[in-house]
């Protein structure tokens, strides 16, 4: 697994690990389909499909968030059904761990205890 230890402005250091090596897909495109958020937001499922022609469908759950934010890059593109995945990271500093997505319409940063990856293929 893909992963670089990030040194913030403070000095601490960060563990920072590819989200892609971490979920075990190659490199094809994955695209986000659809975004749930339950537990008035302390669970999150992301959905996906992975190879854009096979569309291998998979899922990630996060659990026990405390913090989620987003950020829109581009508002031209909120009808679109799919979103590209740019980038993926999974950052674990100290106790706290976070995902980062970056996709062409918006940026999705979660801080959660536990993450699960289904794989529905």
């Amino acid at each position: 697994m893909t992963e670089y230890v990030n040194v913030n402005t403070s000095g601490e250091k960060n563990k920072i690990v590819d989200g892609f090596s971490f979920l075990g897909l190659g490199n094809f495109t994955s695209l986000i389909t659809n975004i749930k958020f339950a537990d008035w937001g302390e669970t999150v499922f992301i959905d996906c499909v992975y190879h854009p022609t096979e569309r291998l469908p998979y899922r990630i759950l996060f659990s026990k968030c405390d913090e989620i934010k987003w950020f829109m890059n581009d508002s031209d593109l909120i009808n679109e059904i799919e979103a590209d995945i740019i980038d993926f990271q999974i950052k674990k500093d100290g106790e706290r761990e976070s995902a980062y997505f970056h996709t062409d319409i918006f940026e999705l940063l979660i801080s959660y205890q536990s993450i699960k990856i289904d794989k529905l293929w």
